[in-house]
């Protein structure tokens, strides 16, 4: 696991981002953390010792470094409070649309593993998530670890 006393290997994390923004602090931080949880959990349902390990950052340390952008990602957050969200959401593909609720946009095939997810208000995002955790994660962390997930 990460330790905030040990030197971070980027090879050992999976950037959860959340924009730098006060209204993204508020709600996508506590969102990414829970998302973090979630995938401890599925890691540990098939007993998965790690890493990489899930690590919840702002945007801004993102974006400014290179290494930890070639890493699978998620952003959580609209891309007016999320640069990362911003900057990665028009090469994405929508993956799940709820017409005036909330997407999800990444890549379907599970090759490059970036994705971003946000609703249209707190309420949205919060159901966003859960449907992300509950339709696309197990796939996602599948294709990290090596693990068949069946449909």
């Amino acid at each position: 696991m990460l330790h905030p006393d040990e030197t971070v290997d980027i090879d050992n994390v999976i950037p959860i981002v959340v924009g730098a923004h006060l209204r993204a602090e508020l709600g996508d931080r506590r969102r990414g953390y829970y998302l973090g949880e979630a995938m401890v959990q599925w890691m540990e349902q098939h007993e998965i010792t790690g890493p990489p390990w899930p690590l919840v950052c702002a945007d801004l340390w993102y974006l400014n470094d290179t290494e930890l952008r070639t890493r699978p990602t998620i952003c959580i957050g609209q891309p007016d409070v999320n640069a990362a969200t911003a900057a990665m959401s028009p090469k994405l593909e929508t993956i799940l649309l709820a017409d005036d609720a909330y997407r999800i946009l990444g890549d379907a095939e599970y090759i490059d593993l970036k994705y971003c997810l946000w609703g249209i208000d707190d309420k949205h995002t919060n159901q966003c998530l859960e449907q992300f955790i509950k339709t696309v994660l197990p796939n996602f962390l599948g294709s990290i670890f090596g693990v068949s997930v069946e449909k």
